[in-house]
């Protein structure tokens, strides 16, 4: 013991004499000063190859267990046809009865006159499917940043009516609006708007492509195949995995039809009055809101299946357990037909129910238990809600862009790069040069003997001028790329040490890694940069192997989780980034060999380095 704090006491000692010896020491320090802050290092800039092909194009993907479900059919530019349509399971607690008692306890019992046959009735079903919406607010004044004047300002005054969004959330007024109650003086002049319901929100509804006024026949049915949790093949010890192409409804698994009628999305917030008036108040409560939802799609179903299938069988096996209401209820369809334009929509399907409403006879003893001589029968009202379980999205491509086709037969590099989500397209890149070849190796072994330090490493995709000749802001166009590591599908480390974010915007995380679509000054798509600085200089620095970077569209940039699919090159299963299977959209890039006059906006990786070897 003693032997160690000696050792520890010599060390500390040390330490402190080379400090003091260096601090003491003015010319060292005024020649590592002058090295450091003299022109002997220069900075320069270079361009390097890089080899990209298209090679892969989806065939099948997992689609169960996505965070959310898309539904309709959009035309997507320089691609094809895409539409989509969900499957659901659907989950009920165990339920022995409806209304206060079992089937039997209604046949009635004589020492019990509140057991009466209750006469159970639906009234109302209802599917709700929320839609996603952008509720971040910065600055905490009451209003989302998407429709605050300035989201990062709490004196903003986002309806311009002279009082500031803070004040007009506190005082109970609309900040949206100088005249919250409608009564045509404004809240700058106006000393009563007690009309206006402070509980009242405004929304910003995102991820709706195309049309949003479009209307279409909108279709609920029944599923009749049971979907496994486990998976048969596996003798039940693993996760079934259930793929786009498999289609249940093409192969006939459909039951009754639940709803079948046009339907026109609301964007507004979903309120519910209050239906009877309490005669003891001086206000008509059925003029006021009960229950407020955000927007969402709304389904009246048919009440006559859910009396058959639920009501009518009170008491039944069927309702006893999860798992034999999942054999009995399989779940349903949700389809879009027929829309009058282009509508896409992604959905929190996580969050959907089915509010199912029922009513019944109840024995009122009307406070006098011991005197049955002025009891009624009252209508009661009650409720049980289906929830998602198990959840796929069958998706579909059509009407396929030819030059696609060409793309992907290219074996020397491609003169175009088509992006796109869903079932998507896949681009690889190869830094440096080819690999197969090993030009990639030979160029990246020579860059490695120079002494450099990069201070920037840039891979720039330029948009195809071509595909966007036609462009308006109302074309759906991917707002975001994401590149990773084909070899074990995981982000590069400059998207990992990238912390950066702009919370005013959807799908605007790591901002210096980049991949964010940028537009020119008349408003036009013109490219997507990403800084791969760490990335080049660990295989620079660090003999780092140089992988093939794969190339795909993003919904959300924060995850990089990874589902099953299969590729038209590859009978075996791959993974493939989640993000892309939920971004329906797609841009069309300038690859490594551009056609003639697109020389310019040639994909290269620009590195901005400081040479040492001087």
């Amino acid at each position: 013991m003693k032997l160690k704090v000696s050792k520890l006491r010599n060390d500390f000692f040390f330490l402190l004499l080379s400090i003091i010896f260096l601090s003491c020491n003015k010319d060292f320090n005024t020649v590592g000063y002058d090295l450091i802050s003299t022109n002997a290092f220069e900075t320069d800039k270079i361009k390097l190859p890089v080899f990209s092909y298209q090679k892969e194009s989806l065939t099948d993907i997992q689609t169960n267990g996505l965070p959310i479900q898309q539904l309709g059919t959009i035309d997507v530019p320089n691609v094809g046809r895409s539409s989509a349509y969900i499957v659901s399971q659907l989950s009920l607690p165990p339920t022995n009865f409806f209304g206060l008692y079992t089937s039997k306890d209604e046949l009635g019992d004589e020492n019990n006159v509140y057991a009466i046959p209750e006469n159970e009735q639906v009234t109302s079903a209802y599917l709700e499917i929320p839609f996603l919406n952008n509720v971040r607010d910065q600055d905490g004044d009451g209003v989302i940043d998407s429709l605050d004047a300035d989201p990062f300002s709490i004196t903003s005054d986002s309806d311009g009516d002279g009082i500031t969004d803070s004040v007009e959330t506190q005082n109970g007024t609309n900040p949206l609006s100088q005249d919250s109650d409608g009564d045509g003086i404004l809240d700058s002049e106006d000393t009563d708007n007690s009309g206006y319901q402070t509980e009242n929100r405004e929304y910003d509804v995102d991820s709706i492509f195309g049309n949003k006024n479009a209307t279409f026949n909108l279709k609920v049915e029944e599923l009749t195949y049971f979907l496994n949790t486990l998976n048969p093949e596996e003798n039940f010890e693993s996760f079934q995995s259930y793929f786009t192409s498999r289609d249940f409804y093409e192969e006939g698994f459909v039951g009754e039809i639940l709803y079948d009628d046009t339907y026109q999305l609301d964007f507004n917030e979903l309120r519910i009055n209050y239906k009877e008036d309490d005669p003891e108040t001086d206000i008509d409560e059925t003029t006021q809101v009960e229950t407020r939802r955000s927007p969402r799609i709304r389904i009246p179903l048919d009440t006559n299946f859910f009396q058959s299938r639920f009501i009518d069988i009170e008491g039944s096996d069927y309702l006893s357990s999860s798992s034999q209401f999942k054999e009995y209820m399989r779940g349903i369809y949700i389809r879009m037909e027929n829309p009058s334009d282009d509508l896409y929509m992604l959905l929190n399907f996580a969050q959907a129910n089915i509010l199912v409403n029922y009513e019944y006879d109840q024995y009122n003893d009307n406070g006098t238990p011991d005197d049955n001589s002025d009891f009624s029968i009252d209508k009661v009202e009650r409720n049980f809600i289906l929830t998602p379980s198990i959840t796929i999205n069958h998706l579909e491509n059509s009407e396929f862009n030819p030059e696609i086709t060409q793309a992907i037969n290219q074996t020397e590099g491609s003169g175009k790069i088509f992006s796109k989500g869903g079932i998507g397209l896949i681009s690889s890149i190869e830094l440096f040069g080819k690999h197969s070849d090993g030009s990639a190796d030979a160029k990246l072994q020579k860059l490695r003997e120079n002494n450099w330090l990069v201070n920037e490493a840039n891979l720039v995709f330029y948009v195809d001028p071509a595909s966007v000749s036609n462009w308006t802001p109302e074309n759906p166009i991917a707002n975001r790329l994401y590149l990773y590591n084909k070899r074990d599908t995981a982000p590069l480390l400059d998207y990992f040490s990238d912390l950066t974010s702009d919370v005013t915007k959807t799908n605007a995380g790591k901002i210096n890694h980049g991949g964010i679509l940028e537009y020119k000054d008349d408003g036009t798509p013109y490219r997507y940069k990403f800084r791969i600085t760490q990335h080049i200089n660990n295989l620079l620095r660090k003999d780092s192997t140089n992988i093939v970077l794969g190339l795909v569209v993003a919904a959300n940039i924060n995850d990089y989780s990874t589902i099953k699919a299969r590729s038209m090159d590859e009978s075996k299963e791959i993974l493939y980034p989640t993000t892309s299977v939920l971004n329906p959209l797609s841009s069309v890039l300038i690859g490594s060999h551009p056609a003639e006059g697109l020389e310019d906006l040639k994909l290269e990786l620009e590195l901005i380095y400081t040479d040492f070897s001087n």
